[in-house]
């Protein structure tokens, strides 16, 4: 196995994932994957002719235990794996409540174990979150069965929890609620996790965006008039870009951020700052 660093980088066919590939890319050799494999070939082409080093580029769901093995698989061939930036995830917009839970919970406790079969010391995983998980009302039912991601009965047991909990103000219904509580899970999995990566002179966080301008995003705004409302919201006067989160990220699996681990980083631009900021919690 070559000595040389390498940074699995999931829905690198994104917004967010397009710019930490290109950040984590810099020095770093790249395995990439998405569920889009047009735009993933294409984006994947288009760094190998910017000078970017690619091992692979696998198109497929991250909720299949076979998709996972390829990626770390091929990442582990491909050299030592220091970074894992895990940008994948749905929103209401794009998709309902079972397929959310299914990438965003499922899929990420997939692709910790087949990375967690061997953690190499140096190692930092960074997971995006969302602020919408920060505002997710704590409900330790549905935190127990998001636990429990992978078991066969994960879903059924998950839909009607979430039915019951999901306040009939918010305007993404279920789905809304199911995204909210997916993303609380990330962070959680993070803290869970923390004390026996750290064991092993690895790291584990979570990023939570605010408002940002990606495809994801701006389909969100167009759904709904609170996401348009809050993109317009923000203290510092704008939305967040790709790179906002690629700098933060960045930040968090470097050196200088060698003692950060088991936490989530929120970056809102000070949206969910202050007194007001629960009455953003429609779930």
């Amino acid at each position: 196995m070559s000595s040389q660093a390498v940074a699995i980088v999931t829905g690198a066919a994104g917004g967010m994932g397009r710019a930490c590939a290109r950040t984590f890319g810099r020095t770093q050799t790249l395995v990439l994957m998405d569920i889009n494999e047009a735009g993933l070939k294409a984006f994947a082409a288009g760094l190998e002719e910017e000078g970017y080093t690619v091992a692979a580029a696998i198109a497929g769901d991250l909720a299949e235990q076979s998709v996972v093995d390829e990626v770390v698989g091929k990442a582990r061939e491909a050299g030592r794996l220091r970074t894992v930036m895990h940008t994948a995830g749905l929103s209401p917009a794009l998709a309902p409540w079972d397929a959310i839970l299914r990438t965003n919970v499922s899929a990420t406790e997939r692709l910790l174990r087949a990375v967690e079969e061997k953690l190499e010391p140096g190692l930092a995983a960074v997971l995006i979150a969302s602020m919408a998980g920060i505002m997710a009302q704590a409900v330790p039912e549905i935190d127990a069965v998001m636990d429990a991601s992978l078991a066969d009965d994960f879903l059924q047991r998950a839909g009607p929890l979430l039915e019951q909990h999901t306040n009939p103000a918010n305007p993404a219904g279920r789905a809304g609620t199911a995204y909210s509580h997916s993303k609380r899970t990330v962070m959680r999995i993070c803290e869970l996790r923390a004390r026996s990566w750290g064991r092993k002179d690895a790291r584990i966080m979570s990023i939570s965006p605010g408002m940002i301008s990606t495809p994801m995003g701006r389909a969100e705004q167009r759904a709904t008039e609170l996401s348009a409302r809050l993109a317009a919201a923000a203290p510092m006067g704008r939305q967040g870009t790709p790179l906002d989160i690629a700098a933060a990220a960045a930040f968090l699996a470097s050196d200088a951020a060698g003692f950060v681990t088991g936490c989530d980083l929120l970056v809102d631009g000070g949206l969910t700052a202050g007194p007001g900021a629960r009455r953003l919690r429609l779930d």
